[in-house]
Formats: structure tokens, C-alpha cells, sequence
């Protein structure tokens, strides 16, 4: 059920000031139940399995595909693709979450941007997944990105308009574990149907809409009914800003989520390529081995997620666990760098899953505590989802100058996941400076 505001609105239609709107959205207190969970969860997952299997395996085999002898190429493909999305997302997220904690729409502030986002994010899919030139690829992984951002704004929004403290730790490993089960799903997808790509595009989007939409119209959301001070386009420009300076620690752990994200991007944006190019297997026996990958991966998230999220609620620790989970992410990828067996790589990623699991599971519940206005929470954690899609677009840019270190044929591995763990490590000794928060 929904958590009722705490104060009367104004009469619809007048302007309210910021103490009006700060009493109407008081934080949530009551404990969301099972229903809402389980709907909250299967949208999750659809969704993601969606938007996921492009953006961890299919680019990448598409680039193959149409560039079946050149690996520079390749690179260079995904390098273009992949980064124009993620560009497309790091606007996308901030805007719509400014929009929809602005929305005034009797269908409330977040539920008509699942759906729209959604839809759109299916118009990019179907683009993608027919044709097969790289400007028109990459235009459609855009329109995808905004699409899904238009919806993921509003729908990690939620967590801060419908989850109280208490609850958010354990919730947020549940989202992790779906997430990175969807992963595990979309993985499997794209082994099953790579020589199918229009089917692997087009499919996964139809039950994502159909789940996100069910999880609409279950939302408990509330309807704005006091209008929040103009936006002028000054203050749009601040949508895209949080002063680091006033609220540091929200601003270190915008750094460290912006730090592990860009490790993990600037390696499994290349990792089926990597399998290729430097364990040695044919693109086929590479899909089979990231499906095996992403299996172990995935147990040892879920296991490791279910854990930490439990220990955090019950001891009140944050930081510790964010820390230790993210060195141990960044020395995971530290060892990808001297690994060129399949067992090797296999034993890496169970490493990683459980350090991304622990970290995944505390994190998003460290950001919302430390949000600087939770009745702004969709615009507030829009700009901290600029550390989720900044490093996804900045990464396939950056990726070819370290495997291109004394390579012309752009495979020096090593060199990007030395760059990638360190990045991660950094990521973790920031959230020991985290204040606010144990």
C-alpha cells in the first residue's frame, strides 16, 4: 500500500511553496507488502531482460556479424553504437525524472512514464533488430536508451516514494538479483537466437511491456496536486546538477557508483571479443562461454545480494560493505588481466558476482539515504544515474586507447582491465568518506 502524506495538499492548481510540498511528500513509514514486492520485481526483471541483452552481448554480435574479419572494425562498431545509447540515456534519465516528479497528471507522478518509456524503448529494439548498418544500429540503440531511461527514472524513483528506510537495503538486493537474473536471461537469449538477431531485438519487449504496465497500475502513486515552483531554463539546466559541495556525500557516492560502473563497462562492453581475441575461441564457443560465465556470475550475486542486503538493514552498516565489495570487484578485474584460460575466466567471474552482488544490494539503498531532497527524489536520482550511463557511453570511447597500448589490431586486454580495476578500487575507498550514513 501506499504511504499517505503526512499533510493536506493545497487546493489543486495553486502554487505551493516548499515547505507545502516538503509536508505533503513526507518520507514513507509504512512497510510495503508482498504484492507490491512481486509486481515491483517482475517488472524489474522483464524489463531488463529487454534492454540487457543488447547492452551485454547482442551489440557486440552484431558488430561481429557485420564485421566478421576485422576486429578493429568491430571495436569500433560497438565503440560508435554503444556510445551514442548511453549518451542518450545519461539525458534521458535526468529529464524524465525531473518530468515526472513534476507531473500533474490524474494517473499520478511516475505511472504514465513506465508506460511511455517503455513503448518507446520497443521502437529502438525494432530498429535495431532490423537493420544492420551501423549509423542505423546505433540510432536505434538511442531511441532504446531514452525510452528505457524515460521509464527507469520514475520506476527507481519509487524505491524513495514508496519504501522506507528499513526496508530499503533488503528490496534493493531483490532488485539486484532480478536485474542481474534478467542479465543471466538476456545472455542466454542471445546464445540461443544469434543467428535469429531480429527475433533477439524484437521478443524480450513484449512481455517487458506488458509487466511493466501490470506494475502501473498496481503503483500506489500519488497525484501532484500543487504545483512545484516554475521551471525556467535556468532550472532545467540544474536539473543536470547537484552542488558536490553542499552535499558531499551524496557526491561521493555519485563518484564511486560512477567509478565501478565504468570498470564493469570497460570490460564487458568487449568482453565477447575478448574471448575471442585472447582465450582463443570462435565467436560461437565464446556466446557458449559468457552463457556459463554469466551463470556462475549470477549465482554468486544472488547469494551474495540476499546476504548483504539482510546484514546491512540489521547492523545499519552501509559503507563497509559498499568498500569491501568494490576492492574486491576492482581486484576481480585486476585479474582478467592474466587470464586466458576458460576455467581462469570462469573463476574470475564468480569473484566478481560476489562482490557485485554485496555492493549492488547496499548501494542504491546508501543513495537514497543520503538524497538531498527526497520530495525531488526522480530529479535526484536521475543525476545519480548519470553514474550509471556516463561511464556505459564514456567506456566504449575509452576502451580502444588502452587496447590500443603497443596493439595496432587493438588487443591489449590487459591494459584496459588494469585501468578497469583500479577504477573500481578508487570507486570504494571514496565511500569511507561518506558521512552521513555508518
Amino acid at each position: 500500500m501506499a504511504n499517505p502524506p503526512t499533510a493536506a495538499a493545497p487546493s489543486a492548481g495553486r502554487r505551493a511553496t516548499q515547505e507545502e510540498i516538503d509536508a505533503f511528500f513526507a518520507p514513507p513509514t509504512k512497510e510495503v507488502g508482498p504484492f507490491f514486492i512481486a509486481a515491483y520485481l517482475a517488472a524489474q526483471l522483464f524489463f531488463f531482460i529487454a534492454l540487457m541483452g543488447p547492452a551485454i552481448v547482442s551489440i557486440q554480435n552484431k558488430a561481429i556479424a557485420m564485421f566478421p574479419d576485422d576486429t578493429a572494425a568491430q571495436a569500433g562498431a560497438v565503440s560508435q553504437i554503444a556510445g551514442l545509447g548511453a549518451l542518450g540515456a545519461v539525458f534521458a534519465n535526468v529529464i524524465f525524472g525531473q518530468i515526472s516528479d513534476r507531473t500533474m497528471w490524474r494517473w499520478g507522478r511516475r505511472r504514465p512514464w513506465l508506460v511511455i518509456g517503455m513503448l518507446g524503448m520497443t521502437v529502438g529494439l525494432v530498429i535495431m533488430g532490423l537493420t544492420n548498418t551501423v549509423p542505423l544500429v546505433a540510432i536505434g540503440w538511442l531511441i532504446a536508451q531514452i525510452g528505457a531511461n524515460a521509464a527507469l527514472a520514475p520506476f527507481v524513483a519509487v524505491l524513495s516514494d514508496q519504501v522506507p528506510e528499513f526496508q530499503r537495503a533488503r528490496i534493493s538486493s531483490m532488485i539486484s538479483i532480478a536485474q542481474n537474473l534478467a542479465i543471466l536471461i538476456a545472455t542466454y537469449l542471445s546464445n540461443g537466437l544469434k543467428n535469429n538477431l531480429e527475433v533477439l531485438y524484437i521478443a524480450p519487449a513484449i512481455p517487458a511491456i506488458l509487466f511493466m504496465t501490470f506494475f502501473a497500475f498496481v503503483l500506489p502513486d500519488k497525484q501532484l496536486t500543487i504545483k512545484p515552483p516554475r521551471l525556467d531554463f535556468i532550472g532545467l539546466l540544474k536539473t543536470f546538477w547537484v552542488n558536490p559541495i553542499a552535499h558531499p556525500d551524496y557526491a561521493l557516492a555519485w563518484a564511486g557508483r560512477f567509478l565501478i560502473t565504468l570498470c564493469s563497462f570497460a570490460f564487458t562492453t568487449y568482453r565477447l571479443m575478448y574471448l575471442v581475441n585472447r582465450v582463443g575461441l570462435t565467436r560461437d564457443d565464446a556466446l557458449g562461454v559468457i552463457a556459463t560465465s554469466v551463470l556462475i556470475y549470477t549465482i554468486a550475486l544472488m547469494a551474495a545480494s540476499f546476504v548483504g542486503g539482510q546484514l546491512s538493514d540489521r547492523l545499519h552498516r552501509r559503507k563497509a560493505f559498499v568498500f569491501a565489495a568494490s576492492a574486491l570487484f576492482g581486484v576481480g578485474t585486476l585479474m582478467l588481466a592474466h587470464t586466458t584460460t576458460v576455467s581462469g575466466f570462469y573463476m574470475v567471474e564468480a569473484v566478481m558476482g560476489l562482490a557485485y552482488g554485496v555492493y549492488i544490494s547496499v548501494d542504491l539503498a546508501l543513495v537514497v539515504d543520503v538524497l538531498p531532497n527526497p520530495d525531488n527524489a526522480g530529479k535526484d536520482l536521475g543525476v545519480f544515474n548519470i553514474a550509471n550511463a556516463l561511464p556505459q557511453s564514456l567506456a566504449p570511447y575509452m576502451a580502444p586507447f588502452f587496447l590500443g597500448i603497443g596493439s595496432a589490431d587493438k588487443t591489449n586486454y590487459p591494459a584496459l582491465c588494469y585501468f578497469a580495476g583500479i577504477c573500481a578500487i578508487v570507486g570504494g575507498v571514496l565511500a569511507i568518506f561518506i558521512k552521513k550514513v555508518k
